[in-house]
């Protein structure tokens, strides 16, 4: 089936088996040149997918976007129902068209979980341009906008087993840096668009190497789970707490201020001080020093990235057990 469709068609992104079943669970639809698809306004509750025919997006009778065979429209008030269409799409040719609605989300979650966490990483990206190109800088501040990109994060939440374990760590059970190399981009759009604080916070176990030497691989294993369970159990669910090397960790906080991401940075960092391990019978102290910093709106991954480092380093060159922060 996807064979029938042109080379750059989003239905390439899914496997045979979930294209049959994303066509198998809606309902067909047939528009004549000329037919209003949806209007502009109008509450929503579903999407289209072109199986055959030529459509276009107009905003006030200016044509925006065109879409031909494989190609997909509506998402927003798919994942959002109720959402008011943002433009009127006219059928240009006669064509049919797959519509998915609530239901078929439904279904499709139980059958292919991976195929909607495929349509929904793709509708994340299309959303970001399609919403700048309709509403332009005021989408920044649509109260409407915050609470849908707000429920996409749903997504992460219904990623498949494969797909899971592939972007978790399986000592710790933290994520690891390929989830972190993925979500940080996410994250920092996400802070952009809603105007809310996002913190990365590096870190480090200190004096780590001893209890390996020492005491073995196995103790060493035992100090990593419990820095896993601790970030795990005080940070919140929208956070993101990563292992991304050895002894090495990442924390994305997201939606708060610098002085309330200051005081988690500090309640982590005395909460792994002072829990039990094997070495403390032998004066072996494990203690961890942290850089942080907040995102600056329109800096890159490299820029927000490289400024958590030089506030790592600047705290182990001040003594290490600390947290150092980059404004």
């Amino acid at each position: 089936m996807r064979a029938s469709y042109p080379a750059d068609s989003p239905l390439h992104a899914f496997t045979e088996d979930e294209v049959k079943a994303i066509f198998a669970a809606g309902s067909i639809r047939m528009c004549v040149a000329g037919e209003p698809i949806v209007t502009e306004g109008e509450a929503g509750d579903s999407m289209y997918f072109v199986i055959e025919g030529q459509a276009e997006a107009r905003v006030h009778t200016r044509t925006v976007r065109s879409y031909g065979s494989g190609a997909y429209f509506g998402e927003l008030s798919f994942i959002n129902p109720g959402h008011k269409r943002s433009a009127t799409i006219v059928a240009v040719t006669d064509a049919w068209l797959q519509v998915l609605d609530q239901k078929s989300i439904q279904s499709l979650l139980v059958s292919h979980p991976n195929a909607i966490f495929t349509l929904m990483r793709r509708t994340c990206a299309f959303l970001v341009d399609a919403e700048r190109n309709l509403v332009g800088d005021l989408r920044r501040q649509n109260a409407e906008l915050v609470d849908t990109i707000k429920k996409l994060e749903f997504t992460r939440l219904r990623l498949t087993e494969e797909e899971e374990t592939a972007r978790t760590d399986g000592l710790t059970g933290l994520s690891n840096r390929r989830c972190f190399d993925a979500e940080l981009p996410v994250f920092m759009e996400r802070a952009q668009a809603i105007s809310s604080g996002l913190a990365l916070i590096a870190m480090d176990l200190d004096h780590f190497k001893p209890v390996n030497d020492t005491l073995g691989h196995a103790a060493g294993d035992f100090v990593l789970k419990e820095v896993g369970k601790i970030l795990r159990g005080q940070i919140r669910k929208t956070d993101l707490p990563c292992r991304v090397g050895g002894d090495e960790f990442i924390i994305l906080l997201a939606d708060l201020t610098e002085a309330a991401a200051k005081n988690r940075a500090e309640s982590l960092r005395a909460a792994i001080g002072s829990f039990a391990h094997p070495g403390n019978e032998r004066g072996i102290r494990i203690t961890t020093t942290m850089g942080g910093t907040l995102y600056r709106p329109g800096e890159t991954v490299e820029v927000f990235m490289r400024r958590a480092d030089e506030a790592l380093y600047a705290a182990k060159r001040a003594g290490r057990n600390r947290v150092h922060w980059v404004p």
